[in-house]
């Protein structure tokens, strides 16, 4: 009998400013299928310690075949990420809005802003809502071990 180990290399990145983490990067294969999960909470400043969040979302996008580079986006209102968050988008092939119903406004109006400058820059084809089997907008978390699904952005 032969025990064999699969290795793949993954380059981990982020970028943070005065203690606030934008987003954060896992990146396998160059040529394969690039996901955005945007979120809304604050990260961890450590680039090597991922939330329990950052995992949901790499196990879920592993499971769906989509290894090439999974990126977290952090939607919080302590910074003025809109710019950042519209360049991200046009780098992915896949966009997830996995923020749940849950937030405040003024995250809220920051992802209003944030859709409408998508659409009008053509990438809403690509922009989904995470959803429960209800059709309710989630967070990772919320669904726990249950199946992902995902909407459009109207």
């Amino acid at each position: 009998m032969v025990d064999q180990v699969q290795t793949r290399s993954v380059t981990v990145s982020q970028k943070a400013m005065n203690d606030v983490v934008y987003w954060k990067r896992w990146s396998w294969e160059e040529d394969l299928q690039r996901v955005l999960v945007v979120v809304n909470q604050r990260a961890t400043g450590s680039l090597l310690v991922d939330s329990p969040t950052d995992c949901l979302i790499r196990r879920e996008m592993a499971s769906r075949g989509m290894t090439g580079e999974v990126t977290v986006a952090y939607l919080t209102e302590d910074k003025d990420e809109s710019s950042e968050l519209l360049s991200l988008t046009r780098r992915a092939d896949f966009v997830v809005l996995a923020v749940g119903t849950k937030v405040d406004s003024l995250v809220e109006q920051k992802l209003k802003l944030y859709i409408q400058q998508s659409q009008s820059d053509g990438q809403n084809g690509k922009i989904y809502w995470l959803m429960n089997s209800g059709g309710k907008h989630v967070h990772p978390v919320e669904l726990a071990r249950f199946p992902w699904q995902f909407g459009p952005v109207d």
